[in-house]
């Protein structure tokens, strides 16, 4: 005799499964609609500075820069400093090495006690544009150059 307890777990699994499929089905349309609208808008804001470069070079010039002053505002917190050095897998030591500031530094800055310096900050946020390897390549050069001298 097959077992009741588990037939009725995999039945109420089946119509769990149904209903939230069904209950889905507008979310999921919404947001193909919205994909395509955000793909729609990308292409159009392409054309558009296309034009704008023909036009009027000066004009993506000052847009750029602005841009770049717009980026130089970074946002970076305890939490973020702790997620970038557990992403790469290193130790507050290593960072500090890439960094070129004291692991006691970098300590403060996870415990929130203070905050980075905007310089610091945009070191900090070009370490997450490289990959693990490109890290791990930066970290034996510093840890090779002071044998070197």
């Amino acid at each position: 005799m097959p077992d009741l307890k588990n037939l009725l777990n995999d039945e109420i699994r089946r119509l769990a499964r149904k209903e939230i499929r069904i209950a889905l089905e507008p979310v999921t349309a919404q947001i193909a609609v919205q994909k395509k609208t955000i793909s729609d808008l990308k292409k159009q804001i392409a054309e558009l500075e296309k034009m704008l470069r023909k036009t009027n070079p000066e004009k993506i010039a000052e847009i750029e820069e602005a841009a770049e002053n717009e980026d130089s505002k970074v946002r970076l917190n305890a939490a973020g400093i702790i997620r970038i050095r557990k992403k790469y897998k290193l130790t507050q030591s290593e960072l500090a090495k890439l960094l070129d500031v004291a692991t006691h530094t970098v300590s403060i800055w996870e415990l929130g006690k203070s905050a980075p310096r905007a310089a610091m900050k945009q070191k900090i946020c070009d370490l997450r544009t490289l990959g693990k390897r490109e890290i791990n390549a930066r970290l034996s050069a510093l840890e090779e150059t002071p044998a070197a001298e």
